[in-house]
């Protein structure tokens, strides 16, 4: 139902002493401005409906008047001061001739000219301050950059929608790529998912921490799934190059920067995808720091490397006192071999002597060979390139792959599938590829458009604030709103009641017979 801005008597729809007017107003314009407006209108006996701009067309047939806020600037103007006006302008308003305004007889038309030329002036002086022209241009970028970034949101959630209807070929590919991967680094097969919890995964595609809930409904371990976005890792190679100014990684490329920066220490995969695929090739990256799987004990060893080099010196000092003690053993012996010595007890104990030394020094040989002995090495690093739709396509029959096709047509049925069925197959990989890279685009649009706006509206809270242009404003700012707004509220209201009063002056001057 209209809003009407009424006195005590509204007359009928299809008399003749009546002055229909309609006003239009965007949803959250209709819901801050009604009640003003209808305060100041009823004040002076003025009657308007007020809608939103999506009033259909066959309602408005009744009106004699059709007012319309844009609240923009128009395509083409340039934000300055000979312009102004566009941003406030009401659409559908007579033109009032000055010179033309006489009341004459009427008191009511007294009473809303009189009106009219105070709610003017006002307008033309705020007009006229520069200061106030800057806020009014800078505030219209604002809202059409907010119109903006609801347009981007929706875009971004329609597409999550499509996404999640055909994802899950997409986590099916990484899965098979990472499973590859694995078995390349450490030379065993993926058994019970015991691999998955061991090895480490950065994924950089772009999709937020989505590819990481796929993954780990595919049964791998969240702990060992990491993401970061393609711009944070062109960021963090910028970084690295900046800090290798003067050695040789100053102009690091990605394999450079991935097996020797810090932030991918102990990730032993990198998984990149660009989204830059054709008809026939969906390629994406994998980076594999490949390594040989150790024991506890050499584990151990690494986390007690400086310890175990003191160990070491300290066993070569003992193995070198036994081993004196075993060469003068030996010589005791044979002493008592070349003089033929008669004790044989004597004989008996030094040989027993010497059995028990050298095994003592066979087990210390082999205690510092063990601790000397180094751990196994990983040393192998590359990028390999995998083909999302290949792997599809060699996983896939030659029926399986026509009755893809059928079910993305729409003719699934006749293959004996259901449509609703959330199956796994190349043309939902397509799909999947098509939709997440506008996703993509997308987001990175609306994180742009936000920044920006965020950005403009803080130095517009600080010029007003530098200017003081919120002194003359009684009104406090609503919860949610900038600081400026009261002081935009107050000028757009006096922009619609001049509309709305320019279409009772025009009506009442006609009724007595005067051309306005």
């Amino acid at each position: 139902m209209a809003e009407l801005v009424q006195h005590e008597h509204v007359p009928e729809a299809g008399t003749e002493d009546e002055n229909l007017i309609l006003l239009l107003l965007s949803p959250d314009l209709r819901d801050r401005y009604t009640k003003n407006l209808v305060n100041r209108l009823t004040n002076i006996d003025v009657v308007v409906a007020i809608e939103e701009t999506s009033y259909p067309e066959e309602k408005k047939d009744k009106y004699d008047w059709i007012l319309n806020f844009p609240g923009d600037i128009p395509k083409g103007k340039t934000p300055d001061s000979k312009s102004i006006k566009f941003i406030f302008r009401v659409l559908g308003k007579p033109e009032l001739q000055k010179d033309k305004l006489d009341s004459k007889d009427s008191d009511k038309l007294a009473k809303i000219v009189k009106r009219y030329k105070e709610v003017q002036q006002s307008c033309l002086e705020r007009e006229k301050n520069p200061n106030f022209v800057k806020l009014a241009f800078t505030d219209a970028v604002l809202r059409s950059r907010g119109e903006m970034i609801l347009k981007y949101k929706g875009l971004v959630s329609s597409l999550d929608e499509e996404i999640t209807k055909v994802e899950k070929s997409y986590y099916l590919g990484i899965g098979y790529i990472l499973s590859t991967a694995i078995e390349k680094i450490t030379g065993v097969a993926v058994l019970d998912n015991l691999m998955k919890g061991l090895i480490y995964v950065m994924i950089i595609d772009d999709l937020d921490k989505r590819t990481q809930d796929g993954l780990v409904n595919m049964d791998f371990n969240r702990k060992v799934l990491a993401y970061m976005s393609t711009s944070d890792f062109t960021n963090k190679l910028l970084e690295f190059r900046k800090e290798h100014a003067d050695d040789e990684f100053a102009k690091a490329n990605i394999s450079d920067f991935i097996f020797n920066a810090e932030d991918f220490e102990k990730v032993d995969i990198v998984f990149f995808n660009s989204w830059k695929f054709t008809e026939d090739s969906f390629p994406v990256r994998v980076a594999l720091r490949k390594k040989t799987i150790i024991s506890k004990e050499e584990e151990r060893k690494i986390d007690r490397k400086e310890e175990t080099s003191a160990r070491i010196e300290k066993e070569e000092k003992k193995l070198a006192k036994v081993k004196a003690k075993y060469k003068n053993v030996m010589l005791e012996i044979s002493k008592m071999e070349k003089f033929h010595v008669d004790d044989e007890s004597a004989y008996e104990t030094n040989n027993n002597l010497r059995r028990r030394l050298l095994k003592d020094i066979k087990s210390r040989e082999q205690h510092l060979k063990d601790l000397k002995r180094p751990v196994k090495a990983g040393g192998e690093e590359k990028i390999i390139t995998f083909d999302l739709f290949e792997i599809f396509k060699s996983k896939q029959s030659f029926m399986e792959r026509m009755a893809d096709k059928a079910s993305s047509l729409g003719f699934g049925s006749l293959l004996g599938m259901n449509q609703d069925e959330k199956r796994t197959s190349f043309e939902k990989l397509i799909q999947m590829a098509r939709f997440s890279r506008d996703r993509i685009k997308a987001s990175t649009q609306l994180n742009k458009i936000t920044s920006q706006t965020t950005k403009l509206a803080g130095q517009l809270d600080h010029f007003v604030e530098k200017n003081k242009l919120m002194e003359t404003v009684e009104n406090s700012p609503p919860a949610g709103a900038v600081k400026h707004q009261p002081l935009l509220d107050e000028h757009i209201l006096d922009c619609l009641e001049l509309a709305a009063l320019s279409c009772e002056i025009s009506y009442l001057s006609e009724s007595q017979g005067e051309q306005v």
